[in-house]
């Protein structure tokens, strides 16, 4: 017999401030996992990163409950479908840190102080400004299968590489 149901999988990410992260870890595993859903999801006191796979039903219950809580009331979902589950197994784990990029003394705190969000007519038209550099700081192969023209690939394996990138 054959499985009919439509799957999709969510990605997101928001930087809050989580109290107690190891606890919100441990909860949030047993949520996704009473909800059937499976995925990776990494939990840190900035936030939170996932990328979760389940049912339309699943993953509508899943963002619905997201959104009734006021930290992640307006986290964006990115959704793709899917022909079933893309995940073995469900995991919530808990990190120092969701974006690892050893600044030391000059670490930002992604909460406090990051870029403004362009929406795509803002994102064309300051492509349009000689004076706007692109970072492209995807792998190899994401950025050999499309990037934007005049993008700048820094040549990293590894986003946490980022900082030893010369910024000239």
């Amino acid at each position: 017999m054959e499985n009919k149901e439509k799957y999709r999988v969510l990605l997101y990410y928001k930087f809050v401030t989580i109290e107690d992260p190891e606890t919100f870890a441990q909860e949030h595993l047993q949520f996704c996992k009473d909800l059937d859903l499976k995925g990776r999801i990494l939990i840190a006191e900035e936030g939170i990163n996932g990328t979760v796979s389940g049912t339309v039903e699943q993953t509508n219950q899943y963002m619905e409950a997201m959104r009734h809580d006021p930290k992640f009331a307006d986290m964006m979902f990115k959704i793709d479908e899917a022909d079933g589950h893309a995940f073995k197994k469900m995991h919530c784990r808990h990190r120092t840190e969701l974006v690892t990029l050893r600044l030391g003394e000059e670490n930002v705190d992604p909460r406090e102080k990051n870029a403004d969000f362009l929406n795509p007519k803002e994102f064309y038209e300051a492509m349009k400004d000689e004076n706007t550099i692109i970072l492209d700081t995807r792998n190899d192969y994401e950025y050999e299968l499309g990037h934007f023209r005049g993008a700048i690939n820094p040549d990293i394996d590894n986003f946490r590489d980022l900082p030893r990138v010369d910024r000239k």
